[in-house]
């Protein structure tokens, strides 16, 4: 098909038209970004460091923000019971074991109810979605279009890229699959007009103290070369365990967020964030003062 001239009556009904990005509720992030609609968004980090809490947190605040849109996480590491325990027990602000009578809890503690009837006002009125079926990379596609079909759909989480099967995966190298599966995502954020954030784990740099660098993503398949935004996850605390060999007993850790790509904005920033590792939730540092605030 021949493409028709792209007029200036077409560029002014598509500016009107444009969505804004959506912010992520850190008021530390949102100074500096927002998440870009139609492309991709890579959330990348180290294993253990926090990229799927971060995503837990992002779903909660945008859900919290955004009461009109529904939101989709896809998860290809952990159940669907695992991540609606995590959801509950970070709105609470209180740890909840799944080995637990759960009934119990929730007639025993106010603060875990509460949040229970939140999560099921989210899941029934079917503004989110928790899935923890390995789709490929097509029916992922697919079952978004789906999706968007239904409502406003404000954005698709996905847990973690390199975890994402092919149908017809080739006999070559893992990293030219990673490519085809991007490739994939990220015409299904253009068509769509849609974000799609992508959980990706950070390679590993023996030689280099500092391992959340754009670089070591490339192994994966240069997937940074679709994504509009790519945030880096540094743990520091969790970095100097592994480096150490010796687990550190503090409750609240410091978060670095650096901007490693910003196709709309500037990149080499960094937003501090605190994560409360007993219960998952990341706050603010400069807006939330004490656990509660997120509440």
């Amino acid at each position: 098909m021949v493409p028709e001239p792209y007029l200036v009556a077409d560029l002014e009904q598509d500016i009107l038209l444009a969505k804004a990005g959506l912010e992520t509720g850190y008021a530390a992030l949102d100074r500096l970004l927002s998440i870009p609609q139609g492309a991709i968004t890579i959330l990348a980090g180290r294993p253990g460091h926090g990229k799927t809490t971060l995503q837990l947190n992002l779903l909660a605040r945008m859900l919290k923000k955004y009461p009109e849109m529904a939101f989709a996480f896809f998860s290809y590491e952990e159940s669907r019971r695992a991540l609606a325990l995590k959801l509950i027990m970070l709105e609470a602000g209180e740890t909840l074991d799944q080995d637990h009578n759960f009934k119990e809890e929730r007639q025993t503690r106010p603060a875990i109810e509460e949040a229970i009837s939140l999560y099921e006002s989210w899941t029934s009125s079917g503004r989110l979605l928790l899935s923890d079926q390995r789709l490929s990379a097509e029916d992922l596609s697919v079952t978004i279009g789906h999706l968007s079909g239904r409502g406003p759909l404000g954005a698709v989480f996905v847990d973690y890229i390199q975890k994402v099967p092919l149908q017809g995966a080739s006999s070559g190298q893992r990293y030219q699959d990673i490519q085809r599966v991007s490739g994939l995502l990220l015409d299904t954020a253009v068509r769509l007009d849609l974000p799609v954030i992508l959980g990706a784990q950070l390679g590993r740099d023996k030689d280099s103290k500092d391992k959340v660098r754009l670089d070591n993503l490339r192994e994966s398949g240069d997937i940074e070369q679709d994504a509009n935004l790519v945030l880096g996850l540094l743990n520091k605390t969790r970095q100097k365990e592994e480096d150490d060999g010796v687990r550190d007993s503090s409750r609240s850790v410091e978060l670095d967020i650096r901007v490693l790509k910003n196709r709309a904005g500037q990149a080499e920033t960094t937003a501090g964030l605190m994560l409360d590792r007993p219960i998952l939730r990341i706050l603010d540092k400069a807006t939330d003062h004490a656990v509660e605030a997120f509440r």
